[in-house]
């Protein structure tokens, strides 16, 4: 095992303003000897995800910034190559939050690591519409939103991750369900494909006349996942006693300086007649993720929820598919094939 050699990609320099591929490093460590206890994984998949963008900064309110030098976080999935570890054996696919690298060493400790179930699904539903996204989706939409069918919820980035689960979710409640969406054909996908009743083109559509046609009986949740000049039309349609969820705030990720979270509360709470409007993390929920993977789970292997992902071939490919993620330029869940 000695003879190793690890590849990873670090954080060379803070942004200043939008990522670029410059702002990251592919570097090469020797993989250590295995000590009692611990376990060798070789990382298959990695997730690429919009929240890691804020720890990019120099300094951050929410999360702690990830440090120069530092390995890029990040969720994976691997398999188990060596182990001197009971519970952790060859052969074993694992989940976990490694970061941006070929191998990592795990034990017991290791946070929000756990072997994955047997299933003929590919092992990158636990990275999309099984894991943090499904996760945020299903947390957001249920403990947050609460819907009541025939309720209208409108769902921003609509085609992602997180937004294609929170409107099929949202269905499957009985309500009636908008996307808002980036291009002509992410729309089409999201009604046809997702079954939501109606999608918008943000990009080309009259947001004030768009939303009046879509939403006959104003809004009852808005599902937040971008923030900026979205909010400010879906405000003029919120009913009393909307609610809105906050996952992300995505469209203000590139300003190159810390990232105010409770921006678009603050900007829905002091709205006329203020919706119920928080910023949540996934986390909040932590001891609640099995009874949520399990029911994505099922719900994906009975065919009730679909997903789609775009997959980036190569490590050293990472930083684009990243830059790509923020740009919108994605379509479902962006996932790089170590």
């Amino acid at each position: 095992m000695n003879q190793l050699k690890n590849e990873l990609i670090v954080l060379s320099r803070h942004p200043d303003g939008e990522v670029t591929t410059e702002d990251f490093q592919l570097q090469e460590n020797r993989v250590e000897e295995l000590k009692e206890g611990e376990f060798l994984v070789e990382n298959r998949w990695l997730s690429i995800d919009p929240y890691t963008r804020p720890r990019l900064n120099r300094n951050t309110s929410f999360v702690d910034p990830i440090k120069l030098g530092e390995v890029i976080q990040g969720e994976t999935v691997g398999e188990v190559i060596s182990s001197k570890n009971s519970d952790f054996k060859s052969g074993d696919l694992i989940f976990s939050f490694s970061g941006w690298q070929k191998y990592w060493v795990g034990n017991e400790k290791s946070f929000a690591t756990s072997r994955l179930p047997s299933t003929e699904l590919s092992p990158t539903v636990f990275l999309g519409i099984v894991g943090t996204p499904g996760r945020a989706a299903y947390f957001g939409l249920n403990k947050i939103a609460k819907p009541v069918p025939g309720e209208t919820l409108v769902v921003s980035a609509a085609s992602g991750a997180v937004g294609s689960a929170v409107g099929q979710l949202g269905k499957m409640a009985g309500c009636r369900v908008v996307g808002i969406a980036g291009s002509d054909h992410k729309c089409r996908y999201v009604v046809e494909e997702l079954g939501f009743d109606q999608c918008i083109n943000y990009k080309k559509d009259d947001l004030n006349i768009a939303l009046s046609d879509a939403c006959p009986n104003g809004i009852d949740i808005y599902f937040e996942n971008v923030g900026g000049r979205v909010s400010l039309f879906v405000a003029k349609f919120l009913n009393e006693g909307a609610r809105v969820p906050i996952c992300g705030n995505v469209s203000n990720y590139n300003k190159g300086y810390d990232v105010d979270v409770s921006a678009p509360s603050k900007f829905f709470s002091s709205l006329p007649n203020a919706p119920l409007c928080r910023f949540f993390l996934v986390t909040e929920w932590y001891k609640d993720y099995a009874e949520a993977e399990g029911w994505l789970f099922n719900a994906v292997q009975q065919g009730d929820l679909k997903y789609r992902e775009t997959i980036t071939y190569g490590l050293e490919n990472a930083p684009q598919a990243f830059i790509d993620l923020l740009k919108g330029e994605h379509f479902g869940k962006q996932i790089v094939r170590v």
